[in-house]
């Protein structure tokens, strides 16, 4: 069946973009048959048969043709401080400032007692019920390697975080949602944030030691969530926003593409890949690679945020506005080539978040992140949403609506993130954002939609 399926696949694709090839070209006996006024119909035409030719897969959700609507379930499997700041700070020590911190200084028995009761009791079952209530239909969750194994010298806490990931994959079959599996951490450090689990440690990209560590967690991770008894599962995200050069990157991508394909030779799952700071919308730095037939089923995925910068930060509403309606015909330029998922982004403004920059590290808003240039206060910026105003929660919605709207040109969205503790950080919040009224009930009835 796979052998016939990819025959047929291959075909198509291969008569698509031939004539697609012509198009392009302007050759005159497409143009004399098609007629001048109806060139621009025909390429429409053309790149439609060569999406639908790559939709017929095996794939688990048909992201050749239905849009990705969904949410990130940040801070649970991995923490980050600004969405469960009590975890850090239950520890009572400055030390702590990631992962590796808090193992490291916080007595063993404490650090089990409080990293046990986060997993148990900040994302359950009700949550993958009243996401799929909100007309989502994806949810992204991002995993610890440590939670597979750690290697010695290491003072990572290795609990039962895979169990949870496969209770999360069950939990969302239950509720009719799909399922991404981000590998948000890797052995030696892909980048240096808090998040990665080693604040400034980069050292995973040209280190074999590190590389092959990564890779025998893929196949892990690949060999488990490839069995058929987790059908909500649809890719595997294979290393979070990597720093670096991007050939290199690149060439780390292949391999681990080969090791998850291991175990998944019908390419029921995405292997889903991260832009490397080399967005697809302004960058044809992906046009070129992981092309069919030699590759099956491969996802970009690009994180858009304008608020960790300065000259994002001095932008006006207006010009955020038409920075992202600005990236519409990129993405869907990029979505022909390969699946382009915007798998972070949020509505947030301001990096006035507490944590948001890393633990005791101020914003660049208000001036009090290291090096910054004040832009005003974050008073009203963050926090618990009934402190916001209504001209800041109207910032907030029609950033969520012509996010939504311009990233929905590729293969749709994933925003960033689901909840926050105790109203740390609303701005960010999907939940809050529907209880509050910036985001709609139903994430395809928008008020707003880029021109």
């Amino acid at each position: 069946m796979f052998s016939h399926t990819l025959f047929s696949f291959l075909t198509v694709a291969l008569v698509a973009s031939t004539a697609l090839a012509q198009v392009r070209h302007r050759d005159p006996l497409v143009v004399r048959h098609y007629g001048v006024r109806d060139f621009r119909a025909a390429e429409q035409e053309q790149r439609h048969d060569m999406l639908a030719a790559r939709a017929n897969s095996n794939l688990r959700f048909n992201y050749g043709k239905d849009k990705v609507r969904g949410v990130g379930i940040g801070g649970w499997l991995v923490i980050e401080d600004f969405i469960t700041p009590s975890i850090y700070r239950q520890t009572g020590d400055h030390r702590v400032i990631d992962e590796w911190s808090f193992a490291k200084y916080t007595p063993y028995n404490k650090a089990v007692q409080i990293l046990q009761d986060h997993y148990d009791n900040f994302i359950t079952e009700s949550d993958f019920a009243e996401i799929s209530a909100y007309n989502l239909n994806h949810v992204r969750v991002p995993f610890p390697y440590w939670g597979i194994r750690k290697w010695r010298g290491e003072p990572y806490i290795k609990l039962n975080q895979f169990e949870k990931l496969k209770q999360a994959a069950h939990w969302a079959h239950k509720y009719n949602l799909k399922m991404i599996i981000e590998l948000h951490t890797v052995p030696g450090g892909a980048n240096p944030y808090d998040h990665g689990g080693h604040t400034n440690h980069t050292n995973w990209l040209g280190n074999e030691k590190y590389e092959n560590r990564w890779l025998e967690i893929l196949d892990v991770l690949a060999e488990e969530f490839s069995q058929s008894k987790y059908p909500a599962v649809t890719g595997i995200s294979i290393v979070n926003e990597p720093n670096g050069d991007a050939n290199q990157i690149y060439g780390q991508y292949r391999r681990g593409y080969n090791t998850v394909r291991r175990h998944d030779s019908d390419a029921e799952l995405l292997v889903i890949i991260g832009d490397a700071f080399q967005n697809p919308a302004s960058s044809d730095f992906w046009s070129d690679k992981f092309s069919a037939p030699q590759f099956q089923q491969v996802m970009l995925d690009t994180h858009i945020y304008r608020l960790f910068d300065p000259p994002s930060i001095a932008l006006t509403q207006d010009q955020r506005i038409q920075y992202y309606c600005g990236l519409k015909k990129g993405l869907a330029k990029a979505n022909n080539h390969l699946y382009t998922l915007i798998g972070e982004w949020s509505p947030a403004f301001t990096d006035c978040a507490p944590g948001l920059n890393g633990r005791f590290l101020g914003h660049r808003y208000d001036g009090s992140f290291p090096g910054s240039t004040r832009r005003g206060s974050c008073q009203g910026r963050t926090g618990n949403a009934n402190q916001f105003s209504r001209g800041f929660k109207a910032n907030l919605k029609k950033n969520f609506e012509a996010q939504a709207d311009a990233y929905s040109s590729g293969a749709g969205w994933i925003m960033w993130t689901w909840k926050v503790e105790n109203h740390n950080a609303d701005e960010w919040s999907y939940r809050a954002g529907v209880q509050n009224g910036w985001i709609p009930h139903n994430p395809t009835h928008l008020d707003y939609h880029c021109p």
